[in-house]
C-alpha cells in the first residue's frame, strides 16, 4: 500500500506541475485561466479513476 500510494502522490505532482508549466506558457491570461481551468478537471478526474480502480483491486 505504501508503494501505491506514493507512486499516486508522485504521479500527482508531476501532473499538477506539468499542468502549471503549461498554463504559464500560454500567452493570454483569459485563455490560461481556462486552460488552468480545465486542466484541474482533467487531473482531477485521472487521479479519481486512479484511486477508485486501485481500490478496486484491493
Amino acid at each position: 500500500m505504501c508503494r501505491t500510494g506514493s507512486y499516486l502522490c508522485g504521479m500527482g505532482a508531476g501532473l499538477m506541475i506539468g499542468a502549471i508549466v503549461g498554463a504559464a506558457m500560454l500567452a493570454k491570461p483569459e485563455t490560461r485561466k481556462t486552460a488552468v481551468g480545465k486542466t484541474m478537471q482533467k487531473v482531477g478526474n485521472a487521479v479519481d479513476s486512479a484511486v477508485e480502480s486501485v481500490a478496486d483491486m484491493m
